[in-house]
C-alpha cells in the first residue's frame, strides 16, 4: 500500500471514528449517560490522532472539505436511519452540493490522489 493511500486510509478511519463520536454525542443524552460521554472522548481522540497523522500526506483544505463533507452527510444518514429524524428535498440538495464541492476542491488539488 503506498504512503499516499495509507493517508486517505487514515483519514476514511478519522471520519469513521467522529461518526462514532458524533452519535455517542447524541446518546449521551446531553452528556448524562456516563458509558456515552466516554464513548465520545474515545471517538474523538481517536479521531483527531488519525487526521493528524493522514496530514502528513495530504493536504489540509482537502483533507478537511473531505472529512467536514462525508462527517455532515454520515451524521444526516445516521440521524435518518437510527433516530428517525427526517430527511427533505433541500436536504438533499444539500448534500449533492456538498458532493459537489468537496470534488471540486479534489480536483483542484495537485496531489498523487
Amino acid at each position: 500500500m503506498s504512503t499516499i493511500t495509507r493517508s486517505w486510509a487514515l483519514l476514511g478511519a478519522a471520519i469513521v471514528c467522529e461518526l462514532f463520536g458524533t452519535t455517542f454525542i447524541k446518546l449521551s443524552n446531553g452528556f448524562t449517560e456516563p458509558a456515552f460521554v466516554v464513548g465520545v472522548a474515545i471517538s474523538y481522540l481517536a479521531s483527531f490522532s488519525l487526521f493528524s497523522f493522514a496530514l502528513k500526506r495530504l493536504p489540509l483544505g482537502l483533507s478537511y472539505g473531505v472529512w467536514g463533507g462525508i462527517g455532515t452527510i454520515g451524521t444526516a444518514v445516521i440521524g435518518a436511519l437510527v433516530f428517525g429524524e427526517p430527511v427533505t428535498v433541500l436536504m438533499g440538495l444539500g448534500i449533492a452540493l456538498i458532493i459537489t464541492g468537496v470534488a471540486f476542491m479534489n480536483a483542484g488539488t495537485d496531489t498523487e490522489a
